[in-house]
């Protein structure tokens, strides 16, 4: 990010949340630079043509998908448009066809070098701009492939990017035995992304993204790219112009909850790859290099995700967090109501000193963000501060469904407390963070992440999902 962009970014922020805040912010973004040693370290020539060898064999034996890219245009300069094409006429893997939609006043006449030498690339210059969801629409109406993925018009992806589709996708067929590509489970598969230059040259903010997570993704627009989506459900629901800004939002909300919240064991038919396959482009007054230039789109990102709500009766109003395009999602009344996919929910725990000591666990009772000070959002993706499912949560803040009280009671020993909402819904702060401390006290840290852990796990035994709510704070020895 740029001295002018990093300087207005400050300002806005300050404005919106407060000197304190701001402070906090830039005193984290400055760690998070400091910190930052990351290098995009590309593919060699030998691994290239290992992988495109394995696609000639994979083509002659007849047994590979076809994969269709789709490119809103309009008035893209032609620099980004030929970096943009070459990356994936690059690529090693080759049935894939380009679907270039152009809402440009005139033809872009450079496409024409590409289209007479490569028939897999086809454009369509449309009669008006309706909007990038509306257009990006034709091209989808156009697509034949059995997978649809979207790239934007100045981005560029890495050579290998639909060969690591196209094996995700194998090795699904290889476990559940499929010999056809039709009934495929997949859904959605995604991958880590970074960011470069205006020149292409430098890479940076390493977006490493985790497994496939509902509640994050109801936070925030982690997916975001590079996404391939199965043919027949991206055809299906398609974008929404009303979400112009946020339409692939909108769109991974709907693509991803029909499976997960109406079928919660259906998770893994979405699927995160590991690697980097996407590069953002970073140049003036673009949205990955200051989020502020596009506040539209983080506004419409707003609406998406209360429409969501609505649509699936989540009894919960879609509110802004401090850093723009991130949300939450306030619940009222009983949450497992709302949400039949949940077995608990839980807060943080802030110790005497105002850093993090309890809050959410992995699977081996790590404590994520551990010692994180209380003003600090967790890093560039501000995960510290965002609802999210989890292994397990902490037992000293937690709120349980009923059904699985006696579970909790009898792993703890402990008489369950509805810990959560008393703190969520405190009036008297220090009398709600101290009213039940007396049931902890006796414990152990270790002991307590244990419990937790055991607690979780049983959860997840039931196919249910443990949530993770950071806004809800128990202070401990106030």
């Amino acid at each position: 990010m740029n001295i002018k962009n990093a300087v207005s970014k400050t300002i806005a922020y300050a404005k919106r949340n407060g000197g304190r805040a701001a402070f906090f912010a830039a005193l984290e973004r400055m760690s998070d630079n400091k910190n930052d040693d990351y290098t995009f370290v590309p593919l060699t020539d030998e691994v290239l043509k290992e992988q495109r060898e394995e696609y000639k064999f994979l083509a002659e034996s007849g047994c590979y998908l076809r994969f269709s890219i789709v490119v809103p245009l309009y008035n893209t300069p032609e620099k980004y448009l030929r970096e943009m094409i070459d990356s994936v006429v690059a690529q090693t893997y080759g049935n894939w066809e380009l679907i270039l939609c152009d809402a440009s006043p005139e033809p872009l006449k450079v496409i024409e070098e590409y289209t007479k030498v490569d028939p897999r690339i086809r454009y369509f210059h449309l009669e008006r701009n309706a909007g990038i969801s509306e257009n990006t629409n034709r091209g989808l109406e156009k697509a034949s492939g059995d997978y649809i993925g979207l790239l934007d018009h100045d981005d560029v992806l890495t050579p290998d990017a639909l060969y690591e589709m196209s094996r995700v996708i194998r090795k699904s067929m290889s476990k559940n035995k499929l010999v056809k590509y039709a009934g495929l489970p997949i859904r959605l598969i995604y991958s880590d992304e970074d960011k470069m230059d205006g020149e292409g040259r430098r890479f940076y903010e390493h977006h490493e993204k985790p497994a496939f997570n509902m509640d994050y993704l109801m936070s925030n627009n982690y997916i975001c790219h590079f996404t391939m989506i199965r043919s027949d459900l991206i055809k299906r629901h398609k974008l929404r112009k009303d979400y112009d800004g946020a339409q692939d939002y909108d769109l991974f909300l709907r693509v991803c909850a029909e499976a997960v919240l109406l079928m919660p064991q259906a998770s893994s038919q979405i699927v995160h790859i590991g690697k980097v396959l996407y590069h953002w482009r970073c140049h003036e007054d673009s949205t990955a290099s200051n989020p502020a230039s596009k506040t539209y789109a983080y506004e419409a990102g707003r609406k998406a995700l209360q429409k969501f709500a609505d649509t699936y009766a989540l009894a919960a109003e879609a509110k802004d967090l401090e850093h723009v395009g991130f949300y939450r999602l306030d619940y009222e009344g009983d949450i497992f109501l709302s949400r039949p996919d949940l077995g608990c929910v839980g807060g943080k725990i802030i110790d005497k000193k105002n850093r993090l000591c309890g809050g959410m666990y992995k699977k081996d009772k790590t404590l994520v963000y551990k010692g994180l000070p209380e003003g600090f959002s967790g890093g560039l993706q501000h995960r510290a501060v965002l609802q999210q499912d989890g292994y397990a949560v902490d037992i000293r803040c937690i709120a349980v469904r009923s059904e699985l009280i006696p579970v909790f009671e009898q792993i703890t020993g402990v008489k369950y407390v509805d810990t959560f909402h008393l703190v969520r819904d405190k009036k008297d702060r220090k009398e709600a963070d101290t009213s039940s401390d007396r049931m902890w006290e006796n414990f152990t840290e270790e002991e307590i992440a244990s419990m937790s852990v055991a607690f979780g796990e049983e959860v997840h035994r039931r196919c249910l999902r443990v949530m993770w709510d950071p806004k809800v704070i128990k202070r401990l020895d106030i």
